[in-house]
C-alpha cells in the first residue's frame, strides 16, 4: 500500500506545481524563492521549515505524534530508551493503568521521592 500525503497550499506558504503524467503525481516547487514553510496556518504554525535552514521546527503548542521507528543515526530510539531504563534500573510505567487507576501514579511519585532521598543519603554518607 502506498503512502498518502496531503498537502494544501494554502497552508503551507509556498509556490507549488503539480503535474499528472502517466498516472503519477508529482509536486515540484521553488524553495529558493520563499521564505519560511508553514504548515498549519501562516499565523498560527505548528511546523516550520526555516528557509535556508537544514532543520524542522516543531512550535510549541505542537504535539510530535510518532506512528512508527525513529532512527537516530541509525540506532532505534526506543530501543536506545530502553538499554538506558535497564542501566539505570528504572522501572516500567504503565501509563494505561495510571489513567485507569490515579493512585498507580501516586504512587509511581512518592516511590521516586522517597528513592531521592536514599540515594542523596548514600552519597553523602559515603563521602
Amino acid at each position: 500500500m502506498a503512502n498518502t500525503y496531503s498537502i494544501n497550499q494554502n497552508n503551507i506558504n509556498l509556490p507549488l506545481t503539480t503535474k499528472i503524467s502517466n498516472g503519477t503525481i508529482n509536486y515540484s516547487s521553488n524553495w529558493s524563492t520563499v521564505g519560511n514553510t508553514n504548515f498549519g496556518g501562516v499565523n498560527n504554525p505548528v511546523l516550520t521549515i526555516p528557509n535556508g535552514e537544514n532543520k524542522v521546527v516543531l512550535e510549541n503548542s505542537a504535539t510530535l505524534e510518532v506512528k512508527g521507528n525513529v532512527k537516530i543515526n541509525g540506532q532505534d530510539l526506543e530501543e536506545r530508551l530502553e538499554r538506558i531504563e535497564t542501566l539505570l534500573h528504572i522501572p516500567t510505567r504503565d501509563v494505561t493503568l495510571e489513567e485507569k487507576y490515579p493512585k498507580l501514579k501516586k504512587l509511581w511519585e512518592e516511590y521516586n521521592k522517597e528513592l531521592a532521598k536514599y540515594r542523596t543519603w548514600d552519597k553523602l554518607k559515603d563521602s
